[in-house]
């Protein structure tokens, strides 16, 4: 279908939205019209418009999630200004003692001295309690920092942590020749899956290919969803002799297997470019060079591996 066609569509789900917010008597905010908006394009069937929508809301980060991310960081900010207020209160109560205290007199003298300790007791609660809250709440923000780099269809890492792990990698070892192989692989006519058995059993052939190239990998070897029904793999500690075998054992699995979908016995195969870091390598050149291989692949007749090595 044109992108002109597709603009048509969506406006008209666009109007029908505002109309029905309009007879519900509720405003037009981003929440209520995304909400009705999505059940619209449900209602309406149409199938390009469904995998439209879900390609954007399995790359786009949502509005609840940037909220919720910045919640906790300000909750953050919030309790460590509250818990370092208790300490400072209790900071000064042991000031105020030690200045008012009796200069003579061994009862007094034995009195000041307990109320040291009761006002020393006090400050490693106070910090105690400080120290906890922080913990508790550094735990919660690393885990949605955690779950933005996730792809909600697959469960792996996408492509934003790819990129965070790769140029993290590249960084540390600046100047030399990592270990290193990056995968590139592409679900081969996979247009064609969707086109016969539909959107949903294409999503399930895409976590069913994400799991089957984890359970191949190493310790230590990742998998990140790059975009679409294309997939990304990081092997370490790896020469390139290794690498062509992890990358056609991970072909070659997938290609003797089959996912079971509504009593449909659906076949697939992959085609897989690699390529072996170079020194000086920056994250868009690997990249690059990866997706070299993997084209070379496809135009050689697919369900195939190439490792580019020159």
């Amino acid at each position: 279908m044109s992108h002109s066609a597709v603009n048509k569509k969506i406006s008209l789900i666009h109007d029908q939205t505002l109309n029905l917010l309009d007879s519900l008597g509720l405003p037009p905010l981003p929440h209520h019209y995304k909400k009705y908006f999505d059940s619209l394009i449900a209602q309406s069937g149409d199938q390009e418009l469904l995998a439209l929508q879900n390609s954007y809301d399995n790359t786009i980060i949502s509005d609840n999630d940037l909220t919720r991310y910045l919640d906790l960081a300000h909750r953050s900010i919030e309790s460590f200004v509250e818990a370092h207020a208790d300490i400072s209160h209790v900071a000064q109560l042991q000031e105020n003692y030690i200045s008012k205290a009796p200069l003579e007199g061994v009862e007094r003298c034995v009195n000041f001295v307990d109320g040291l300790s009761e006002l020393a007791q006090n400050m490693s609660i106070e910090l105690k309690k400080a120290q906890n809250k922080i913990d508790e709440l550094s735990h919660e923000l690393q885990e949605t920092i955690t779950q933005l780099t996730i792809d909600p269809l697959t469960k792996i890492t996408n492509r934003k942590g790819l990129i965070e792990d790769l140029n993290s990698a590249i960084e540390a070892g600046k100047n030399k020749t990592l270990p290193m192989v990056l995968l590139m692989i592409d679900a081969d006519n996979f247009k064609n899956i969707n086109d016969q058995y539909g959107h949903v059993a294409g999503d399930k052939v895409l976590y069913f290919l994400a799991q089957m190239i984890k359970s191949v990998l190493r310790s230590g070897d990742k998998v990140y969803r790059y975009g679409g029904e294309e997939f990304s793999v990081l092997l370490k500690r790896c020469d390139k002799q290794k690498a062509f075998e992890i990358a056609d054992k991970i072909r070659s699995k997938i290609e003797q297997s089959h996912l079971i979908y509504s009593g449909q016995n659906i076949k697939m195969t992959i085609s897989v470019g690699a390529t072996i870091h170079r020194a000086g390598d920056t994250y868009d050149e690997f990249i690059a060079r990866a997706d070299k291989a993997l084209y070379r692949a496809k135009k050689e007749g697919k369900n195939r591996t190439v490792l580019l090595d020159e």
